[in-house]
């Protein structure tokens, strides 16, 4: 309980002692706090903006990624969407004057795959990278290929004996890699074996969807001629017991042919398009096939060209299977979108990744505000500890003006005290009148060099002290300084040392000798004073010369310094001890004038403790510049 209270009751007393100062680093903590808070609230705002700003960026990439994407599939989709019926024949029917002409149809050219299939004689102009071949189903479930006609029709018998082609054995090739992906594909068709009864039944057509899972709901009608259809029939015209033969499937000299949307199936390394086409009741299943990574490579080449160097990743999924990658993923990315391509694609996964967002700007952002709130931070440390100077500066001006009181009153009493005694002849023995006059001769010798101190100070301070560096003997200087202040040293009751090594009796240098003298005095004076409590009453002054540095210590056997005292010596007016608690004489001006003297001649000065005691070195210029 008693270290409790004691602990308490010196913080107490230490809150008391530094009041001050600690209402000041409030004060300053306060501003910054002010400052520092609201500038903190907009850095953070700015970084969220820039940081959402940032999101944003990449959202609108991601966006424009995925809609260039679609626009580029969608506007292939529908150019091949909306191609007639009649392209997939081998022979198409076309209007001219006088009545109507038979031409090749452009899929009758067999494809290159590994290059845009172009066909600059077609009406509907179209070049599809990857390309195989198209293909139809009839109503009978045969595979037709308008680059493979059917021999065992009429018209593609014809073809086969009027025609050479180079390239039979790549043509079989690609028809039976068709077949092959159609069956594995399960993609079919083929009426059962009944006779329709009613052309016109809904009732019959939605029979016809259950019975045959592949067809589909037409989406578009075209309308059609006989001549046209009859055209694009004569590769199927077959005796055929799907469909009763005294059915028509015309009625008139026009008829609607219903047409689907196509869709897609894939194999690992091909998509196969398709769709269903309606004469009448007669569903014939029509599409073509493309190389997959060939088709898919050339759908987003702008987008690998686009992402080539840039932080982002796109990939194309079918059923977790990796279809294309476009730029370079990194462990590091992260999934930003997962989106369905539009249909017929919507079973691919369109795929985006790209790296944490955290731009130049959001760390500029940060990095510039905490530089801010450094700078402010370092202005107020600095105003404070300027303020605080100035504020322990006229703390220590208030104790000089204290001690210099003291110290002129002192000298002062002790005068008129002595010379009224005299003056009113109360001292009749002759012994104590000379030792009076004496006391008077010291205490007027102490109050003039504590005036010339302070004078001294005042022209240092205004740099109106007359440097006169002349060539002189250090040795001689210190021989005068003796034989003038010995006697003051032994009348305190101190005995006075000096040695001198031998080499320094000859050594001239330009120094300034009133300076020389003026620090001895001050370094004799600040050890007479501390050191007048010591057992040891001594002060010895040496002169040294050691490898060319040359210098003066003068060293007493009092108290010392401590460590943490050292380089606040000299600064002006300060005094280790307390000015209202201080057992010793002094101003403090003392070492502070030592200080700048040294400095104003160039020479060095340089303290320590010797134990016991102070030794105090004064370092001449160095010997090997003269």
């Amino acid at each position: 309980m008693r270290q409790v209270k004691a602990k308490v009751a010196a913080a107490l007393t230490y809150l008391k002692k530094h009041q001050a100062i600690i209402m000041e680093r409030l004060v300053f903590i306060s501003i910054f706090l002010v400052i520092a808070i609201p500038l903190t609230i907009l850095f953070i705002k700015t970084y969220e903006q820039s940081t959402a700003l940032e999101e944003k960026k990449v959202e609108e990439r991601i966006d424009s990624a995925y809609e260039s994407l679609r626009l580029r599939l969608s506007s292939d989709f529908n150019l091949e969407n909306s191609r007639s019926y009649k392209d997939y024949g081998i022979l198409n029917s076309i209007t001219v004057i006088g009545g109507n002409s038979r031409l090749f149809s452009e899929f009758f050219s067999f494809p290159d795959s590994s290059g845009p299939y172009c066909d600059f004689d077609s009406l509907y102009r179209q070049c599809r990278k990857g390309l195989l071949g198209h293909f139809q189903i009839s109503h009978s479930g045969e595979l037709l290929t308008p680059f493979y006609p059917d021999t065992s029709t009429g018209i593609g018998k014809s073809m086969w004996d009027n025609f050479s082609f180079d390239d039979q054995e790549q043509r079989k090739k690609t028809r039976d890699l068709i077949q092959y992906l159609l069956i594995k594909l399960d993609i079919r068709n083929g009426l059962p074996k009944r006779t329709v009864q009613t052309v016109d039944s809904t009732e019959a057509i939605d029979q016809l969807y259950d019975e045959i899972p592949d067809l589909q709901i037409p989406t578009r009608v075209e309308l059609t001629s006989e001549e046209e259809a009859l055209t694009y029939m004569a590769e199927t015209a077959k005796n055929d017991t799907t469909v009763a033969p005294d059915i028509p499937i015309f009625t008139g000299n026009n008829t609607n042919v219903n047409i689907s949307d196509l869709k897609i199936r894939m194999t690992t390394d091909y998509i196969v398009f398709f769709r269903t086409i309606y004469i009448g009741m007669l569903p014939i299943v029509q599409g073509f096939v493309v190389d997959k990574n060939i088709y898919l490579n050339y759908m987003t080449q702008e987008e690998q060209i686009a992402y080539a160097k840039l932080p982002y990743a796109i990939e194309l999924v079918y059923e977790d299977n990796v279809l294309l990658t476009i730029g370079k993923k990194n462990a590091e990315y992260e999934l930003r979108t997962k989106r369905p391509l539009p249909p017929p694609y919507d079973k691919i996964i369109f795929k985006m990744y790209s790296a944490e967002v955290s731009g130049s700007a959001d760390l500029t952002i940060l990095f510039s505000g905490l530089i801010l709130l450094i700078v402010i931070a370092v202005c107020l440390i600095t105003i404070y500890r300027f303020t605080q100077s100035k504020v322990a500066l006229a703390a220590k001006r208030q104790d000089f003006v204290s001690a210099i009181t003291h110290e002129l009153k002192t000298p002062l009493t002790a005068i008129k005290m002595y010379a009224e005694l005299l003056q009113n002849s109360w001292v009749a023995s002759e012994e104590k009148k000379q030792r009076y006059y004496g006391q008077i001769a010291s205490e007027a010798d102490r109050l003039s060099r504590l005036i010339q101190n302070v004078l001294n100070l005042s022209k240092l301070d205004g740099n109106r002290w007359n440097v006169q560096l002349r060539k002189e003997r250090p040795k001689a200087v210190l021989d005068d300084f003796v034989a003038t202040y010995s006697r003051n040293i032994e009348k305190q009751g101190f005995e006075l040392t000096v040695s001198t090594d031998t080499d320094a009796d000859n050594v001239a240098l330009l120094i300034d000798r009133d300076a020389v003298m003026q620090i001895l005095m001050n370094l004799v004076d600040n050890s007479l004073k501390f050191s007048k409590n010591a057992s040891y009453k001594m002060i010895s002054i040496e002169l040294r010369v050691n490898n060319g540095d040359m210098y003066l210590a003068v060293r007493d056997y009092g108290p010392g310094i401590p460590a943490s005292e050292m380089k606040k010596v000299f600064q002006e007016f300060y005094r280790v001890e307390n000015e209202m608690t201080r057992s010793t004489s002094g101003t403090g001006i003392g070492l502070s004038m030592v200080k700048k003297l040294c400095t104003l001649t160039n020479m060095k000065i340089e303290i320590e403790n010797a134990g016991p005691g102070l030794r105090t070195k004064i370092h001449f210029p160095p010997l090997d510049i003269y």
